[in-house]
């Protein structure tokens, strides 16, 4: 097995989990995955390994996908809300299909949404530390910052999204205000126990890691060969 199919086998995924989580639009995501993959593809020959192999393929992909999410808006907490709470959906009448999945699908686009709450470069750092799983410091050098500020920054982003969900997701939180739009769907195929379930088993910093791990991630990787 060459280097670039050890690559794509230990990061594909989680390269695409980030442009997934950074960039809303499936395709727009898919089209920055390939991109980064392109990049890695031609810039590996005169990799020296000075740096971590990790630090430089994540490198690639912050500066990648930093540039597709420059058009990505920000949500408020009150638009969030009237999304949420807006007309319920309805689950796609299709013969080949597994409801219970594609009704996870749809709950981790609201987590995806929820992090649109973040401006892009505090995404982006909440999403190396939570979701892929980066120590501060490689954080930091990846993205050029002090480890002690994306310490600090990570710390709020958490605040921000525990009390998000504590207050408004009925799923995280029985007690939680939201009604929202999958309401009725989650209800219907008895996800409930199992949402609360993932509540208990991951805490409230790496929700999202725990749906990275729910939901397989699909590895946009762009066969050029």
């Amino acid at each position: 097995m060459s280097l670039l199919d050890n690559i794509v086998k230990d990061y594909g995924k989680l390269v695409s989990a980030i442009c997934y989580r950074m960039i809303q639009n499936e395709e727009h995501a898919k089209d920055a995955t390939q991109e980064v993959w392109l990049e890695i593809v031609k810039s590996l020959p005169s990799f020296e390994g000075k740096s971590k192999l990790s630090t430089w393929i994540y490198t690639i992909a912050s500066r990648v996908v930093a540039n597709y999410a420059k058009n990505e808006k920000i949500y408020n907490v009150r638009y969030l809300q009237k999304y949420f709470h807006g007309q319920e959906l309805e689950a796609p009448i299709l013969e080949d299909y597994d409801k219970r999945l594609w009704i996870k699908e749809m709950c981790d686009k609201c987590l995806t949404g929820v992090l649109h709450c973040l401006d892009n470069d505090t995404r982006l750092v909440y999403i190396f530390r939570d979701v892929v799983q980066l120590s501060y410091e490689d954080i930091a050098h990846i993205l050029d910052k002090d480890h002690v500020s994306v310490r600090k920054t990570v710390s709020r982003c958490r605040r921000k999204l525990r009390n998000f969900l504590t207050d408004e997701c009925s799923l995280y939180n029985s007690a939680g205000k939201c009604k929202c739009r999958m309401n009725k769907l989650v209800t219907e195929v008895d996800l409930p126990k199992e949402y609360q379930r993932l509540g208990k088993l991951v805490s409230v910093v790496n929700v999202c890691l725990g749906s990275e791990k729910v939901l397989p991630r699909k590895n946009y990787w762009l066969n050029l060969t």
